[in-house]
């Protein structure tokens, strides 16, 4: 194990194993001729600490992703005057690749026999490689399959008690601010994500792992 003792990761999905997500909605912002301005004040008032009742529903699984594409869409027509198709409106809003150099770093993570869990708020569940993601973590803990999302402390001990690992003894990744301030009330250490390449290095540092061949570094 490393020696800063740590003995697990948890990590973010969306914007930290895949492409920005700020990128992906700028594009379909773009391509339904909707400012993206407008887009990000509908969809994500929440993670700007604006109460939503739809967003918030969805990311607990309370409410399908039917009913959560016609409400986004009725009010992306009611902000820009724009009638945007409800229908597979969260995979058109997040049209993103997996960052494959991001999924080796978490394999070579598990195989150094450190704990792995996903912990991330799930806009429906259709984006997830479920296939993949079998192999790289011993817990996924997704916010619409066990109703309860980050920041909420609960899922962040739900993530912890599934993988059996003390908070002081896990290091969490997540690009959103918010995320990483209630882990670390709980006691875990935090690091952001800007960009894979920054983060892996960061990971090699904190855990002692070399996570990247000769040819990335």
């Amino acid at each position: 194990m490393s020696e800063t003792n740590i003995d697990a990761l948890v990590i973010d999905f969306g914007g930290v194993l895949t492409t920005s997500l700020q990128d992906a909605l700028a594009a379909f912002a773009e391509s339904v001729g909707v400012e993206l301005q407008d887009l990000v004040r509908v969809a994500l008032g929440l993670y700007t600490g604006t109460e939503d009742p739809l967003v918030h529903d969805f990311e607990i699984g309370a409410i399908s992703d039917e009913e959560f594409g016609a409400g986004l869409s009725a009010r992306l027509h009611e902000v820009s005057g724009v009638r945007v198709s409800p229908y597979g409106l969260v995979a058109r809003m997040f049209a993103v690749d997996l960052e494959e150099d991001m999924l080796s770093a978490v394999a070579a993570i598990r195989r150094a026999g450190f704990k792995t869990a996903l912990l991330s708020n799930s806009w429906g569940s259709s984006l997830y490689p479920r296939d993949r993601l079998v192999d790289l973590f011993d817990a996924v803990v997704i916010s619409g399959e066990v109703g309860m999302r980050k920041p909420d402390p609960r899922i962040y001990a739900l993530a912890l008690e599934r993988i059996q690992v003390a908070p002081q003894r896990c290091v969490f990744v997540d690009d959103h601010p918010g995320h990483l301030a209630a882990a670390r009330d709980l006691g875990l250490m935090t690091l952001l994500h800007r960009s894979s390449q920054e983060t892996i290095e960061a990971l090699e540092t904190l855990l002692g792992v070399e996570l990247r061949d000769e040819g990335q570094r």
